[in-house]
């Protein structure tokens, strides 16, 4: 009879052999060895491949998965977790890496609070070259409800997914492929709302900070991602989640809409033509499925931040709102 592991960790891999093997081998040498390491090669062409099939010769806990095409990481998640068979799972980006009790820590975490199905590991941000990135440190607050875990989520300034869950809720809510950016933001915000409890460990979850990756360069996937909050509105809908809910999803839909706006006219001119065009679509898409009547007071008549009866208005409101911010930034400089 094959052994069922305690803990199933799912990579989804593509073009990472600079730092895969620093991803991988921590999780081989975890303190618990109680574990299965599932690799999801997402038609990698950089040699990735390779080295995953090395450490799948060398330790039985490594099971590797293929894809046929290029689906993107939550596609390749899914397809991990489809053939895992750990009571607890989490995943791990694929240049990202775990402290060697990380594991441990949690599973001790679930023990010691029965009912638990959501355990936040640390999160540790790195710099490109490594260093600890200087700022207040995330996923610090024992044990609050599945709820205020959602709420502290907003904008993942507090409380971030970096966790592993019990099976049973993964199944649940499989990763979201509602967009190939930021959908799995959707299901770790889902899992908070359908968790009676939600606690933190001593665990610590590395998360290199690429200046590739997206938060970190121009890109309009730094537009095409806030989609996410179209899909996550219908999703709480669907579930029955309360206005107060629903208010908090579409307050930060509405605030990234005007970031992007802004995202946009910072940077618009590193965009191609076409990108430019695409850019504005996104925004005016996103716009028009905004229900004001959801958003918080606060931010509804926040100067700035007016829908505007048209998409015109709107963009004058939004070019003139940009440009006095400049202006008092630049006066605020000149009197330093």
């Amino acid at each position: 009879m094959k052994h069922n592991p305690i803990v199933s960790v799912v990579v989804a891999v593509h073009n990472m052999k600079e730092h895969i093997r620093q991803c991988i081998e921590s999780v081989l040498n975890q303190s618990m060895q109680d574990l299965e390491l599932i690799l999801v090669d997402d038609v990698s062409t950089d040699g990735t491949a390779d080295i995953l099939r090395e450490y799948a010769g060398k330790d039985r806990r490594v099971t590797l998965v293929w894809q046929q095409e290029n689906g993107g990481a939550q596609v390749a998640r899914n397809a991990g977790i489809s053939v895992s068979c750990g009571k607890y799972i989490t995943t791990l980006d694929h240049d990202d890496f775990l402290d060697k009790d990380a594991l441990a820590c949690a599973v001790d975490t679930f023990h010691k609070h029965e009912g638990l199905q959501c355990v936040c590991f640390r999160e540790v941000r790195l710099l490109p070259d490594g260093n600890l990135l200087e700022h207040k440190e995330k996923n610090s607050f024992g044990i609050i409800s599945g709820e205020e875990a959602y709420r502290r989520s907003i904008g993942w300034r507090s409380v971030t997914g970096r966790m592993i869950v019990c099976r049973e809720l993964q199944m649940q809510y499989p990763f979201d492929n509602c967009e190939r950016v930021y959908g799995e933001d959707n299901t770790a915000q889902l899992q908070f709302l359908a968790s009676t409890q939600v606690a933190s460990c001593q665990g610590i979850y590395y998360h290199r900070l690429l200046s590739t990756s997206l938060s970190h360069k121009v890109s309009l996937n730094n537009i095409r991602g806030n989609i996410r909050f179209i899909n996550m509105k219908r999703q709480l809908q669907e579930h029955n989640y309360s206005n107060d809910i629903l208010r908090l999803n579409e307050t930060a839909f509405w605030e990234s809409i005007v970031s992007s706006y802004h995202y946009y006219h910072q940077y618009r001119h590193r965009f191609s033509e076409a990108e430019r065009q695409e850019a504005l679509y996104l925004i005016k898409y996103m716009r028009e499925h905004i229900d004001t009547r959801l958003l918080a007071p606060s931010v509804k008549w926040k100067p700035g931040y007016w829908k505007m009866p048209s998409w015109l208005l709107f963009r004058l409101q939004e070019e003139a709102y940009f440009l006095l911010r400049q202006t008092i930034k630049k006066d605020n400089g000149a009197l330093e």
